[in-house]
């Protein structure tokens, strides 16, 4: 009985000893996997980033630094509209990009491998804008004018959403298909008579049409909210990196309200407008 008990009193310290070896031997494999994560290198990923008022929660994180004191080199690549956005991100030539929820709800539908996680504003960014030399007063006048559009985008479905309450069939108007830089040229010189977009692209024909522009806002056809996108694989991959994106885009949205005027005059930067622009910032609503 004895021998047994030496046996056992044996198992127990050998026990210890290879449960004490392993822990020490998991605390030290997991030191070396945090050294090797962090080795003084900051993860460094490119952010689709569309032109729009709505996306100031990431212009605010970009110019302000939150993303880099967060441990997060973000590059931005900028794109006239978050649908060319989004096709960046969905041929992983950047890592995440934010785009109002229609293009992606397309994307989604068509099978794209994509998680929105988490969206930054709500607004009401999209308008029809259009000449009144055309003879454009009302809704109504807009019958057998050429107007331009960006399919796939919000602007788009607030087309169809206005002409659709205000009785126009879709056969009764030129629907020409543009990107929203074209569209401003288009516009100025007289090829359309107008077009659908948002801020600032509004503005940018605005300014220089002057008070020969008419401006229709969408009233309550139309609530938008700017989503951030990444693919599936990257975010199940690198948690991290979202969870630092994420905690940017949260300093960014105090920022914004409480600095409104500051926020303003940085979208204007990056977006090369002035700040009357930035103006449409009360349609706008920050919120992560």
């Amino acid at each position: 009985m004895a021998s047994k008990d030496k046996v056992a009193s044996a198992h127990k310290i050998y026990f210890r000893r290879y449960l004490a070896l392993f822990i020490l031997l998991l605390i030290t494999s997991t030191l070396v996997v945090s050294c090797l994560r962090t080795d003084n290198t900051t993860p460094k990923i490119t952010y689709a980033m569309p032109i729009t008022v709505a996306a100031i929660p990431s212009y605010v994180a970009l110019e302000k630094g939150f993303w880099k004191e967060e441990g997060l080199d973000v590059q931005a690549q900028m794109f006239s509209s978050g649908r060319q956005a989004l096709d960046a991100l969905l041929a992983k030539n950047a890592e995440v990009m934010s785009v109002s929820e229609t293009p992606l709800m397309h994307a989604i539908l068509q099978g794209n491998q994509i998680y929105i996680v988490t969206t930054v504003t709500q607004h009401q960014e999209v308008k029809l804008i259009a000449r009144r030399d055309k003879g454009i007063q009302s809704a109504k006048d807009l019958k057998a004018k050429r107007i331009a559009t960006l399919p796939g985008t919000n602007s788009d479905y607030f087309m169809y959403e206005f002409l659709r309450k205000n009785n126009i069939s879709i056969e009764d108007v030129d629907i020409t298909n543009m990107n929203p830089p074209d569209m401003v040229t288009a516009l100025v010189q007289g090829n359309i008579d107008a077009y659908f977009a948002w801020e600032p692209h509004i503005y940018y024909a605005q300014k220089q049409l002057s008070q020969n522009a008419i401006i229709f806002p969408p009233g309550d056809l139309y609530h938008g909210r700017h989503c951030v996108a990444m693919n599936q694989e990257f975010v199940r991959a690198n948690p991290d990196v979202v969870e630092k994106l994420i905690r940017g885009f949260r300093r960014a949205e105090t920022f914004v309200n409480e600095k409104p005027d500051e926020s303003m005059a940085i979208v204007s930067k990056i977006t090369a407008s002035n700040t009357r622009s930035g103006r449409t910032l009360g349609s706008h609503r920050c919120e992560v």
